[in-house]
């Protein structure tokens, strides 16, 4: 992609303050096209799983590690009163591999045992199962399947409860449920005490694993579905095709259900052309950066649209898709194999060794604190080199606006060893999903790759807006629109933002916009206007240069007491460089006098006003104003995954923590 007359996006409605992209000039993105995609023959997810069988054939195409053994480590807590937590480490095998050719026909084997079942075209399968699914070929390949059948895939990420499932059986009415061992028991849960006429349940998992669930579901009376392991429905079908059941590109190809981080999960209907109408605007953006010979580090659940669309991309464009976990990213949890002498295993990132990989900002700060670590063991002289040559090759980037010979020989001289903790091959990763801080952005750019910062929603297939190597290193930019896309800036009632002075709400329209939400035409409604344009709920900014950053959402905008609004989430962003935390989530209302944080700590034992006194630190550096600086901290040092103050795509649930710690804030404003 190339700017014309220095800019990546034009405004192709003056009076309406539409934005478009400069390669939507023509008129917006709907389907991948060549040079990228020669040969695809429709435009829908069943014809790209046949392109990507016939094309890539032989070649390598998902990979995954075996849990060799689970280990149990008890840890004391530095409070002696506490009782030891357990930690659990995993020794993995070396990745196995399966090619397109194989992926193929394993889908082959599962569509006709579906459909000997009796699911078949236009039928919904709920995939409610955890990250791990995607560490074999399982996850993938039934996409994959379903899409070639016509089936609607409805997906719930494996954290929600038992009342969310329930509500999402209620609301999409599949007629079968795919369950691993470790979603199983929810599924157990909820069938003894209604079927919701489910015809089929499918899992995977060993016999040890799922048998208590199993004999569970087995006893139960007079049920109406069949128990089925994912491996029975190969059976006597090796050398049987399945015929495909082309859709429409109008057709239903995915339910997919939001995290609920405000309340019950809501299903965006996805059709064919809007996934590939994502996918090719993926392509056009990036697609001059990948080639077959790049290895993509998979591990967010495929319940999430960031996710779900990179997986499918990648793979359109002959990419090797590594599967990993959150938990096994870095060495840290990973044990060492029988009799290998070693201290501990190898990382996914490390046996993997990728060259690109996707991420949320929890995950890329937690890589960031790694590699900090990791130096900071080295003796004095090589510490002040790494800090001196992060700090010389920004000033240079910024300078010249690109890397060169100098820039090169300093990744040589200091960052050659931490880029070794992320595999050292790393080319791109891609940050979406919430806003990174600044120093995450800029240390992660310097040391590891090339950062390309993202926007994305459920709603528009995950990909809004993405920024490119040729633009330079830039912070506080998610890039120009996608040219599936076309962006409007709406005022916000109230406030200073509005469209003519290029802030507002951000409204997104175009072929890659989700039809609505599943069976809720009143909060699709809210969303959505008679003209197809859809509200983000986000603020942005149109730079001079075609390119959007992001302010917040509106909700969480917030004016204090004194008149001064402040933006939460870009807060949280940069208080999360510090080292003290794991997690912070900013508590204050319209009308509160100041900011209040709940933070996890990043050690035990931490007291309040420690981290106050940090989190004030990191404000001040980071040039946050005097009401965007935190006045009192309440620390809760319980694991913020588990606690349920997060989604499995690791966002904030502010209304949770607020409720959890009411009577705490309370007490604190009441100082003010």
């Amino acid at each position: 992609m190339r700017p014309v007359d220095g800019k990546y996006a034009f405004k192709y409605d003056e009076a309406e303050q539409v934005y478009r992209n400069v390669m939507a000039n023509e008129g917006l993105l709907d389907n991948p096209r060549p040079p990228f995609y020669d040969g695809l023959k429709g435009r829908t997810m069943t014809h790209l799983f046949e392109y990507m069988a016939d094309k890539f054939g032989d070649k390598d195409s998902m990979g995954w590690r075996d849990i060799v053994k689970v280990h149990k480590v008890e840890k004391q807590s530095a409070n002696p009163e506490e009782k030891p937590k357990t930690w659990m480490t995993y020794e993995l095998s070396d990745y196995k591999w399966m090619t397109y050719r194989q992926a193929k026909d394993y889908a082959d084997q599962i569509g006709l045992g579906l459909k000997r079942l009796g699911v078949d075209k236009g039928d919904c399968i709920l995939i409610f199962a955890s990250t791990s699914v995607s560490l074999n070929p399982h996850g993938l390949v039934l996409n994959g399947s379903l899409h070639h059948m016509s089936i609607t895939i409805v997906t719930a990420y494996d954290s929600m409860d038992e009342k969310s499932i329930a509500h999402i059986l209620k609301e999409s009415a599949p007629k079968a449920i795919f369950a691993d061992s470790n979603t199983l028991p929810v599924i157990c849960n909820l069938m003894q005490k209604d079927s919701h006429d489910i015809k089929t349940i499918i899992y995977s998992g060993q016999d040890s694993e799922v048998k208590e669930s199993t004999t569970k579901l087995e006893n139960i009376q007079n049920r109406s579905f069949k128990l089925v392991h994912i491996d029975e429905l190969k059976v006597g079908q090796d050398k049987d095709k399945l015929k495909a059941s082309y859709p429409d590109e109008g057709d239903i190809a995915c339910i997919m259900y939001t995290s609920g981080s405000t309340g019950q999960p809501k299903g965006a209907l996805l059709t064919h052309g809007n996934l590939m109408a994502s996918i090719a605007s993926a392509a056009a953006l990036v697609g001059d950066q990948l080639n077959e010979e790049d290895i993509v580090l998979s591990y967010l659940p495929l319940a999430h649209v960031l996710e779900f669309v990179i997986s499918h991309f990648c793979s359109s464009m002959g990419c090797r898709l590594g599967f990993g976990r959150a938990r096994t990213l870095m060495d840290d949890a990973v044990a060492p194999t029988s009799g290998s002498r070693q201290s501990k295993g190898l990382g996914d990132l490390k046996a993997l060794r990728p060259t690109l990989m996707a991420g949320v900002p929890t995950i890329w700060e937690r890589i960031r604190k790694g590699i900090i670590a990791e130096v900071n063991k080295q003796p004095l002289p090589l510490r002040k080199l790494f800090f001196a040559a992060l700090n010389a090759k920004w000033a240079i980037v910024q300078a010249t606006g690109s890397e060169n010979a100098v820039t090169r020989a300093l990744d040589v001289a200091a960052f050659s060893k931490p880029r070794e903790l992320v595999g050292g091959r790393l080319r791109l990763a891609l940050t979406g999903g919430a806003g990174i801080s600044d120093e995450t952005h800029r240390f992660l750019s310097m040391v590891m790759c090339y950062v390309i910062s993202g926007y994305g929603l459920t709603e528009v297939c995950g990909v809004a807006a993405v920024t490119i190597p040729s633009m330079g290193h830039r912070l506080r930019t998610v890039g120009p629109p996608a040219p599936s896309l076309e962006l409007k800036l709406v005022d916000v009632p109230d406030t200073e933002y509005t469209g003519e002075n290029g802030t507002g709400e951000i409204w997104l329209r175009g072929p890659s916009v989700m039809r609505g939400y599943h069976k809720l035409d009143d909060e699709t409604e809210k969303v959505m206007t008679s003209e197809g344009w859809f509200k983000t709920g986000d603020i942005g900014t149109m730079n001079a240069d075609g390119t959007l950053s992001i302010k917040d959402r509106i909700k969480n905008l917030v004016k204090l007491s004194h008149g001064e609004y402040v933006a939460l989430e870009k807060c949280e962003a940069i208080y999360r460089d510090s080292k003290d935390i794991k997690s912070i989530c900013i508590v204050a209302d319209n009308g509160s006098p100041a900011l209040i944080a709940v933070v996890e700590p990043s050690h035990q034992g931490a007291r309040n006003d420690e981290i106050l006194k940090a989190l004030k630190a990191v404000a001040k550096s980071g040039g946050l104003s005097k009401p965007e600086t935190i006045q009192g901290v309440i620390v809760d040092d319980s694991d913020w995954t588990k606690n349920g103050f997060m989604t499995s795509s690791g966002k904030i649930k502010r209304r949770e923590v607020k409720k959890a710690h009411e009577k705490e804030i309370e007490e604190i404003l009441s100082q003010f």
